[in-house]
């Protein structure tokens, strides 16, 4: 589903087209903010690397939540 754009008619794929907005219109150090506020998200009193963590362990407790599917 590519899209032809600009001066020329070149091919935009749809990567590149994202990896473009995102440069102009969501800046690295925004994105940087956004990532560190997921990190320091909470769940309860976990962190989403310890409620990660605790997922995974329990998971394996319930082999019906716990398929590729």
């Amino acid at each position: 589903a590519n899209q032809r754009l600009g001066a020329g008619g070149a091919v935009i794929t749809w990567a590149r087209f994202k990896r473009e907005f995102l440069t102009k219109y969501f800046p690295a150090d925004e994105r940087n903010r956004k990532v560190i506020e997921f990190m320091e998200l909470k769940q309860g009193s976990m962190s989403v690397s310890e409620y990660a963590a605790k997922f995974e362990e329990l998971c394996r407790f319930a082999p019906h939540y716990n398929t590729m599917e």
